[in-house]
């Protein structure tokens, strides 16, 4: 079986063709927007890599989300969520990029209320310094945590299943030296 089937006929649920995409971050430095940015790239680079063509997902960012098979959300902390739109078909599965904890519990009961089917999320803590090691190699030391998650959402969302909450704790060595470059790249702007 080719990599192309076995994405096609995989475990989970059906597998999303047309993927709208949602930012609500708090201001142009939030770590929301560099994860669905991550997670764009890495599903494409999948894609490309499986020999997808033609059944390859499309991503769109949206407003609106008519038209579209799954939602990706990414919400930065404090993001009301009455910013999301609610036109989405019944059913539609949503994942989540978070930067807080606290919104996971909250976008889930949001999807219970406009019919969709929550799917899981990422929720990255510390994130706040995530701008700031966005300059250095995905997998290296600084971000291999987060982007392994990553790594997990863009498979679940490949396949259509769920990826339940995953939860990124970076360690005190990489908390530090994230937070030291943050306090450095702030300096400068």
């Amino acid at each position: 079986m080719s990599a192309r089937e076995g994405i096609a006929r995989s475990a989970g649920g059906r597998r999303p063709h047309r993927v709208g995409l949602i930012c609500l971050d708090a201001g142009e430095k939030g770590a929301a927007r560099p994860l669905l940015d991550d997670l764009a790239a890495a599903t494409d680079a999948y894609e490309c890599r499986a020999g997808m063509g033609d059944d390859a997902i499309e991503l769109l960012e949206l407003s609106g989300v008519a038209g579209v098979d799954a939602l990706v959300v990414a919400l930065g902390r404090g993001a009301p969520l009455c910013d999301l739109p609610r036109d989405a078909r019944p059913k539609t599965p949503v994942y989540a990029l978070l930067t807080c904890d606290s919104d996971a519990a909250g976008l889930e009961a949001w999807c219970r209320e406009n019919g969709l089917a929550w799917s899981g999320a990422l929720v990255v803590e510390g994130a706040r310094t995530l701008p700031a090691t966005w300059a250095s190699p995905r997998l290296g030391w600084l971000r291999r945590p987060v982007s392994e998650g990553v790594d997990a959402l863009v498979l679940a969302l490949r396949t259509g299943s769920d990826a339940g909450v995953v939860r990124v704790r970076q360690s005190l060595a990489r908390r530090a030296w994230s937070a030291l470059l943050a306090r450095l790249f702030s300096a400068r702007d």
